[in-house]
């Protein structure tokens, strides 16, 4: 197997327009770079490498959450800045990191090395907005560096500012974790804003090359790899999605979250459950009209 060594990965991150003092928000398939002595922290070391220490790299690392009101028996479980995050192989060796500095929202927390890392994180709290991270890199000529191709690596992370900013409004499952308050007492946060349709962001991507908001484009090892300029593409999302707010959604008729969930979805139950019996997705009929609604009820109690 072919070893993708830690100078190759500066080499094409150079040759990619990666530069000293850049503010970048990175997303990762790390597999799909191809085998790396090291693996995500030598990613990372490349990285931090190239933009020197002017430069400043934000992660997610986010936490997972727990359905309410079961996580009521959970107040054993608190998040803090030592909770470990789904959010890949890189978002965990950054956290690994001595300089790292991680946000203190409960949930969708992010991590950060460089310049500017104590300015976006320390400010990040618990009354943030989950993504204001992202909505201040915009303003702040921050680029998307994204490492895996549209499929593997979806979204460039400003879609998600721009639903909080047209207030988008979706209904969710209830979900929350408990964690530490600045009085040093634990507290239920409940999950309170939107989410995406993963499959749905690649409608984005021609829009984001016409109105050049794709920086460069070219390879990291054998991943496919792209620089976004943020205010571009949140220009982009923001502008189709003030047309058409169902924009994101993708074309599975299976798909509860794109289908049933919006206030602006059509909502026709009897169709998207002739599309399950259709296509045999019975555990997806037995959450979406036995399981949730049995949760919404008991939430209420």
């Amino acid at each position: 197997m072919d070893e993708v060594k830690k100078e190759q990965i500066i080499e094409d991150l150079r040759s990619l327009g990666l530069a000293r003092g850049d503010l970048i928000n990175v997303k990762m398939s790390l597999k799909s770079i191809g085998y790396v002595p090291g693996g995500a922290k030598t990613v990372l070391e490349a990285i931090l490498e190239v933009i020197g220490p002017e430069g400043t790299i934000v992660t997610d690392s986010f936490v997972r959450v727990f359905r309410l009101p079961i996580i009521r028996n959970k107040k054993n479980k608190v998040t803090d800045e030592h909770t470990s995050s789904y959010a890949g192989a890189l978002a965990n060796a950054i956290l690994e990191h001595p300089n790292v500095i991680r946000s203190t929202h409960p949930v969708q927390k992010f991590a950060a090395i460089g310049k500017l890392a104590k300015e976006l994180m320390l400010n990040h709290t618990p009354e943030s907005y989950a993504y204001d991270v992202l909505r201040k890199m915009t303003n702040m000529r921050g680029k998307n560096l994204k490492i895996g191709t549209d499929e593997q690596v979806v979204g460039v992370g400003t879609t998600h500012v721009a639903i909080g900013t047209l207030e988008l409004k979706q209904k969710r499952p209830s979900l929350g974790v408990f964690y530490k308050n600045k009085f040093d007492e634990i507290e239920l946060f409940k999950l309170n804003w939107s989410g995406i349709c993963d499959k749905g962001l690649i409608n984005f991507i021609p829009y984001y090359r016409e109105a050049g908001a794709i920086l460069s484009e070219g390879y990291v090892g054998k991943a496919e790899a792209k620089i976004t300029d943020m205010k571009k593409t949140l220009e982009v999302e923001l502008d189709l999605l003030k047309k058409d707010p169902t924009f994101f959604f993708c074309d599975d008729p299976c798909c509860d979250g794109c289908q049933l969930t919006w206030t602006f979805s059509e909502k026709k139950c009897l169709q998207f459950l002739l599309n399950c019996l259709h296509e045999k997705k019975y555990r997806r009929i037995i959450r979406v009209f036995l399981v949730e609604p049995f949760f919404r009820i008991i939430n209420k109690i």
